[in-house]
């Protein structure tokens, strides 16, 4: 009966174009304990068609949507390769309105993005991952500003994080750490670290 309600709830709203209905049905299956393997692809259906309704309007949850679609599939190239082009679009969507900083946090974006890819597929999320390295995108027009996309940015950033377990959000804090200090910088604008010094501090105190 689940499954059933579970399609019945995701498919409906597709057909009725009830983007709201279908965002209420996907999250409540995606936050559902031991789902099925259909479920995950209705799963990933559902968030396909959510990130195109969203798309550059509204990019922070078309990133997340891209996201939790592939979290039903971790090592999945093909989603993968979807959210790595998304945030390649928003890039050239908005050329001449991103600054250094904005640059900084894509990056941690895309360490965030290759955190739950699983270990044996790591060397294929790299390469799908390479065209938004540090030395590949153009920052020759970085703008000195704070603009809307900035922002944007940085939601994404903080959606993408707020999924991780504190061992992984570790993890990353210490791949950061050898990096550019700009890294560091863009990594503290997104909270990432915020909870490893809650945490920090809880300890000295006891």
């Amino acid at each position: 009966m689940k499954n059933k309600n579970t399609f019945e709830s995701i498919y409906h709203s597709i057909k009725a174009g009830d983007y709201d209905a279908l965002s209420d049905a996907l999250d409540m299956t995606y936050n559902a304990k031991g789902r099925s393997a259909s479920e995950k692809s209705a799963v990933v259906f559902g968030y396909s068609i959510l990130s195109d309704v969203y798309g550059q309007d509204n990019p922070v949850d078309a990133l997340q949507a891209h996201d939790r679609a592939r979290q039903m599939y971790p090592g999945d190239k093909g989603l993968l390769q979807n959210e790595i082009d998304f945030l390649k679009e928003f890039i050239d969507f908005n050329k001449g309105k991103l600054g250094k900083d904005d640059y900084a946090i894509i990056q941690v974006i895309v360490i965030l993005i290759k955190s739950l890819v699983p270990v044996s597929q790591k060397e294929v999320a790299n390469k799908i991952c390479e065209p938004l390295g540090q030395n590949k995108l153009n920052q020759s027009r970085a703008s000195q500003s704070v603009s809307k996309a900035s922002i944007q940015l940085r939601q994404m950033g903080q959606v993408l994080h707020l999924k991780l377990k504190p061992e992984q959000r570790k993890a990353i804090a210490k791949e950061l750490a050898p990096h550019l200090p700009a890294l560091i910088k863009a990594a503290e604008k997104i909270g990432l670290f915020d909870d490893l010094r809650e945490k920090k501090n809880k300890n000295k105190k006891s």
